[in-house]
């Protein structure tokens, strides 16, 4: 027996939830973006699923549908159990009373398609058959930045991490308990970077890596990627170093969240956009707030402070300043990316995890 239900398309985590029977699934953030990826569309969304029902429920299936005039299916794809490609959703049993958050599985679509009408349909099982089905729309809109970014590294630098299906940046766990406790409702880093410096031979550091001054990426230049002001500029978060952890304890980071970014500096574009660059040397920025800063201007050196294992930049673009805020989708312009024994020039574009980039003048 099969109990189908429908859930329209509404943030639990972020808005009022609209309950549509025992199962309910919502999709975040509430305005889902497209994100133009290499030669393909991009979704990068959570899925909050609750189970309101009496029985502990398996997640067995995902299937997306691209739907054109009048609902008409113009593609579909999905992963379930057949084959086992659902096992990409690794929470995939929920107990009564429980919710589990989904990172999108079926995030990347043919450059072609119009993405402006999707229906993702969830299916649940209890024993060995399908009890619930649920149908949720999503109405996603392509972002077109409005800044002219560039790079904020003049590189050669490695995307050590991006936001890809895997990064780390994509999944922030918002229903673990210390997120909850600091009331993060928003994957603000949904489509961050982490930039490292590195040999030819992709090695970071010389030697055993001990001294931060071995790392090749310690001190190097961060620039605007944009011109804006400078409404956040942390500068005196001591540095850590490889196999010592952060100068701050569980309660401090508990009082003052923003410690993870260690020094950091959030610029105000003024079209609703935000740059954050996070994880700066110790004594190392070179603005306050309420400076004009150009394109390309100094505002800092790459360092090791905050939540930081290595030495990098961390770099994300929001519509709001601290964590209440929605990630945006930021591709840079002018640049040049790595692929074998040539650069290839990227007029505008997105930059991936492993690759390996240098702005150009």
């Amino acid at each position: 027996m099969k109990l189908h239900t429908l859930a329209f398309v509404a943030m639990a985590m972020m808005m009022g939830e609209v309950v549509a029977g025992p199962i309910d699934v919502s999709v975040g953030p509430a305005k889902p973006l497209i994100e133009q990826g290499k030669g393909q569309q991009l979704l990068n969304i959570d899925f909050l699923i609750k189970n309101d029902s009496q029985d502990k429920v398996e997640l067995s299936e995902i299937e997306v549908s691209v739907l054109g005039e009048a609902g008409k299916l113009v593609a579909q794809y999905r992963v379930g159990a057949n084959g086992r490609s659902v096992f990409v959703v690794p929470n995939r049993f929920i107990e009564p009373g429980k919710s589990e958050l989904v990172f999108n599985p079926l995030y990347a679509f043919p450059q072609d398609l119009d993405l402006s009408r999707l229906r993702y349909t969830f299916k649940f099982d209890v024993g060995d058959d399908t009890k619930y089905t649920i149908e949720v729309p999503v109405a996603p809109i392509l972002y077109k930045t409005k800044a002219q970014l560039q790079l904020p590294v003049a590189g050669p630098v490695l995307v050590h991490d991006g936001h890809d299906f895997y990064g780390h940046h994509r999944r922030l766990p918002l229903l673990d308990p210390m997120a909850q406790a600091l009331k993060w409702k928003r994957n603000f880093m949904r489509y961050s970077y982490d930039f490292v410096v590195t040999d030819e031979q992709g090695r970071m550091y010389k030697g055993d890596g001990l001294r931060n001054e071995d790392w090749y990426g310690w001190g190097k230049p961060i620039l605007a990627p944009a011109g804006g002001k400078v409404i956040r500029a942390v500068s005196a978060i001591p540095d850590n170093a490889k196999d010592k952890g952060p100068s701050f304890g569980k309660d401090q980071f508990i009082a003052d969240p923003s410690i993870m970014w260690g020094n950091h500096v959030e610029i105000e574009h003024g079209n609703g956009e935000i740059s954050l660059l996070a994880h700066m040397k110790q004594g190392s920025v070179t603005v306050k707030v309420g400076d004009t800063v150009k394109a390309g201007q100094k505002v800092g050196e790459m360092g090791f402070s905050g939540d930081a294992f290595l030495v990098h930049l961390h770099y994300d673009l929001k519509d709001a300043p601290g964590f209440d805020a929605d990630a945006l989708p930021s591709p840079f312009n002018n640049f040049e990316r790595l692929t074998g024994k040539r650069w290839l020039k990227v007029k505008q574009g997105q930059v991936d995890s492993g690759d390996v980039v240098r702005r150009l003048p």
